[in-house]
C-alpha cells in the first residue's frame, strides 16, 4: 500500500465488509484466509435443534452488531472507542475493512449470583479459579437455585490487512454474547483481539 493511501485511510476510515466463502468446510475446522472456506460451526452439548434454529435465525443481526464493533473500535478514525493506533497493533492503516467469520460456537454458560462462570463437569456445575497459589474448584448441583443458565454465542472473526502489500489475515477478533432467552436483546462484547 502506498504511503498516500495510508494517510487517506487514517482520515476517512473504511467501513467493514464481510467476505463470504462458498467452499465447504467438511471437517468443520478452524479456517484461515488461504483456506477460503465456510466457517466452522460448533454446538455445545445440550443445544437442541430448536434452540440452534432460533439462534441462527438471528445471524444477520449478529453480523450487523459485529460490524458496528469493528467500525467503532478498529476502523473509524473519529471514534472515541478506537483501539487501533498508528504504530501499534492493530494499526488502522493496514486494516482493509474486510472480514470473514472463522467460526461460531453456540452453547450455554452458567453463572451464579455473583456472575461467576460455571461449566458442566462430570454431571455437576464447576467454577474453577486460581486463588494465587493453586487452582480451586467449587461445585454445585445442576439444579442449584444459585445458578442462571445463559445462552452464549462466541463469534470468531478474521480481519484482513495489507501490511505486506497483499491482502491476508491480519487480526483475529473474538466476540461473545450472553442472554437468557433466544429472543432477548443481543449485545456482543469484545472477548479478545490478537495477531493471526
Amino acid at each position: 500500500m502506498k504511503f498516500i493511501d495510508h494517510i487517506q485511510r487514517r482520515k476517512t476510515g473504511v467501513r467493514p465488509r464481510q467476505i463470504i466463502f462458498e467452499k465447504e468446510n467438511p471437517e468443520n475446522t478452524y479456517i484461515t484466509w488461504e483456506d477460503k472456506m465456510k466457517p466452522g460451526i460448533k454446538l455445545d452439548d445440550g443445544i437442541t435443534t430448536e434452540e440452534y434454529k432460533a439462534l441462527v435465525s438471528r445471524w444477520e443481526e449478529m453480523l450487523s452488531l459485529a460490524e458496528e464493533i469493528i467500525w467503532n473500535n478498529y476502523l473509524n478514525p473519529q471514534s472515541d472507542d478506537l483501539m487501533s493506533q498508528v504504530d501499534s497493533f492493530p494499526d488502522i492503516r493496514y486494516l482493509t475493512g474486510n472480514y470473514y467469520v472463522g467460526d461460531v460456537t453456540y452453547g450455554y454458560i452458567y453463572r451464579d449470583k455473583q456472575h461467576r462462570p460455571y461449566h458442566i463437569k462430570d454431571g455437576k456445575l464447576r467454577h474453577k479459579h486460581h486463588n494465587g497459589k493453586e487452582w480451586v474448584a467449587e461445585w454445585l448441583p445442576p439444579d442449584s437455585p444459585e445458578i442462571t443458565r445463559y445462552y452464549q454465542i462466541l463469534l470468531s472473526l478474521r480481519l484482513t490487512g495489507d501490511e505486506n502489500g497483499k491482502e491476508e489475515d491480519y487480526m483475529g477478533l473474538d466476540l461473545v454474547a450472553e442472554f437468557v432467552s433466544p429472543n432477548d436483546p443481543l449485545e456482543f462484547e469484545i472477548l479478545s483481539h490478537d495477531v493471526i
